[in-house]
């Protein structure tokens, strides 16, 4: 399957760069949601850690992950 996207800049540089970048943001949201997995998994979090990596797991769609 083949896509093509077409952008209108400048009026449409946020969509082109959002469209370009998406791969690379897949990916730092795979890095933390791994990073926090680990934590919740193999350290000792304080309360207030524990919480920020639940919240965080909590707001990555699956979906994304999943690429």
């Amino acid at each position: 399957m083949k896509a093509t996207l077409t952008f209108t800049l400048p009026d449409e540089q946020g969509e082109y760069d959002a469209a370009r970048l998406g791969r690379d943001a897949l990916t730092v949201l795979w890095d933390i949601d791994q990073h926090c997995r680990s934590i919740l998994k193999h350290g000792d979090p304080s309360d207030a850690v524990r919480k920020l990596c639940e919240t965080l797991r909590a707001k990555i769609p699956s979906e994304m992950l999943d690429v």
